[in-house]
């Protein structure tokens, strides 16, 4: 079975991030379990499609496919079991090396498995906008599956192809290859292919300026689309909504706009029709009510929107137009400036990915107007800030300090992914720790102090207690309470603490208690809504403000941006 592209939409929001560690097991010599190991590769297979939801199930199932393979030196089985784990992953690097070591048996395979591998790959450089190799491994792909008249093949990797064509704004190109698919559709009775491929076409319609064509196909599958996909059917909503918009319907676009808007979260799978019914629904409040104030709201949202994920949509350049005249008019040159550098920054994008789309062609702000654009709004700047005799230096210093910012919150970002991934890589690993592990080489310190051995041993045996028992999560924890815990004194115990845990007390405390929250955050999803606040007091802090200390300290990055990561995750 050919793995379509545009049927992953349901497979890929049941699947979670997997930890390093599982997918690590192959290269470690998986051990299949005893109720597997002397299962077919059908019987795998079936149980992988039967739980491909459970993503531990399915995990479980692909190694224990995946080590039969290896085991029997199986080229045929090896590839597709790595081809099932790199849907398994959202990691760029990790999804390419399973790809990668799936071609590696690339002399086993068959042309129905060669277009399955080559496929598989285009698909993924779709994902990351990558469309010139998406093309060439989907090429790859068609040309094999002519030679073997593969029709069904043929026609998904024209879909695919179709979906690259209109990304980058061919949209004439990309009608035509959706109308073959649909003639092959409704010839095989493929009513799910058929409903999808519509959307397409009504899509490409709307792009092409064919609004009544385009309604025509959104009113002949919208009930269709619900009974079968319903995320379709809010998809195909929106859709309509926007091409109302174009007809001038107004009203009409606003209430479907609503009504899609209301059905869809905000997830990596429908961001797109999620930011353009904001973008949109901001369009009829200036068009049709001219309400500016309301206009901005909306367009503010898909800024924030645009800002915070991947997607480089190019219809929002007019929500960025608008907020440009809109803050120019207000006299706000800081904001105004703003939105002109995200701006650029948006087309740089669209420019990289090569998204060319027709709505492009009303923008009245191209690449050098959007240069002298901001270099007007520094000079006004600067000219509020300094006298005319100097304003060509602080100019300069102005752009340079504007690089520097760039070159540092690039490098700070990148910090603190860094810093990030290696919290998260630690919590996966945290459950491999045994026993505490005290360093007994330190223990002659203590004693040139005064403190006997076995004194040292059950102090360190009750912090163990301490620790395990989550005594740290007390808000009034002093010195002289945690040394009375321990049955000693306030002398010994610091000097324990700072030679067997290399902390003074306060961080001893504080690293305990930063070290519960980040695994409580990361596994308690209701956690990650409450205030830092909230959060500083369940971990034990009197003050939001010192957690947030102790957090950076111990971390290196702030705890809103580790909360905010987090949930970028979970929504991946």
């Amino acid at each position: 079975m050919i793995y379509l592209l545009r049927y992953r939409l349901s497979y890929i929001l049941c699947i979670l991030f997997i930890s390093l560690a599982t997918f690590a097991q192959e290269e470690k010599g998986y051990v299949i379990p005893d109720s597997l190991s002397d299962k077919t590769y059908d019987y795998l297979s079936l149980k992988i499609e039967q739980n491909y939801a459970d993503t531990i199930s399915a995990i479980t199932y692909i190694n224990s496919y995946l080590a039969k393979a290896i085991h029997e030196d199986n080229g045929y089985r090896r590839h597709r079991g790595h081809i099932l784990l790199s849907r398994y992953t959202k990691d760029k690097d990790a999804k390419f090396a399973f790809i990668k070591k799936a071609l590696l048996d690339i002399d086993s395979l068959d042309n129905a498995n060669l277009v399955y591998l080559y496929t598989n790959l285009g698909i993924v450089y779709y994902e990351y906008y990558e469309y010139k190799p998406a093309i060439e491994n989907y090429l790859k792909a068609l040309k094999i599956a002519r030679s073997s008249n593969d029709k069904k093949a043929e026609y998904t990797l024209l879909y695919n192809i179709a979906l690259i064509k209109e990304r980058v704004g061919k949209h004439d190109e990309a009608l035509s290859s959706y109308k073959k698919c649909l003639t092959y559709e409704i010839q095989t009775k493929d009513t799910i292919g058929s409903t999808i491929t519509m959307v397409g076409i009504a899509r490409s319609m709307h792009y092409n300026k064919k609004y009544d064509s385009a309604s025509y196909y959104y009113e002949k599958i919208v009930d269709r689309a619900y009974q079968q996909l319903p995320l379709y059917g809010s998809i195909v909503t929106i859709n309509e909504g926007i091409n109302l918009y174009s007809k001038r319907n107004y009203i009409e676009a606003e209430q479907l706009l609503l009504k899609g808007f209301s059905e869809i979260d905000y997830t990596i799978e429908n961001q797109k029709q999620y930011i353009l019914a904001k973008l949109y629904l901001g369009k009829i409040q200036l068009t049709h009510y001219n309400d500016s104030e309301k206009a901005k709201a909306y367009f503010t949202k898909v800024n924030s929107l645009v800002s915070e994920s991947n997607v480089a949509i190019p219809e929002t350049i007019e929500a960025y137009e608008f907020l440009i005249k809109y803050y120019e008019g207000k006299g706000n040159l800081k904001e105004q400036l703003n939105v002109v550098t995200q701006l650029s920054q948006l087309k740089a994008t669209i420019s990289l990915r090569k998204i060319n789309t027709i709505d492009m062609l009303h923008s009245g702000f191209d690449m050098p107007q959007l240069l002298k654009s901001k270099e007007a709004l520094i000079q006004q700047l600067e000219h509020k800030a300094t006298t005319n005799s100097n304003r060509i230096t602080y100019l300069i210093i102005f752009i340079l300090l504007l690089i520097a910012l760039f070159i540092l919150q690039y490098s700070r970002h990148r910090k603190y992914r860094n810093r990030f991934n290696i919290i998260i890589s630690e919590l996966d690993h945290q459950e491999t720790k045994s026993t505490p592990d005290h360093n007994t080489s330190n223990t002659p310190k203590l004693l040139l102090d005064g403190i006997d051995e076995t004194t040292i041993t059950t102090i360190l045996h009750k912090l163990d207690q301490f620790e395990k028992k989550k005594g740290f999560l007390q808000k009034d924890i002093t010195l002289a309470i945690l040394a009375k815990k321990c049955a000693t004194n306030t002398k010994y115990l610091p000097k324990i603490i700072h030679i067997h845990k290399d902390k003074s007390f306060v961080n001893y405390i504080n690293n305990l208690r930063v070290d519960y929250i980040l695994k409580e955050l990361r596994e308690n999803t209701i956690l990650q809504k409450y205030t830092i606040k909230t959060i500083s007091e369940e971990a034990g802090f009197n003050t939001a403000e010192s957690f947030a200390r102790a957090f950076k300290n111990k971390t290196g990055i702030r705890p809103s941006y580790y909360i905010r990561n987090l949930k970028k995750k979970e929504n991946l």
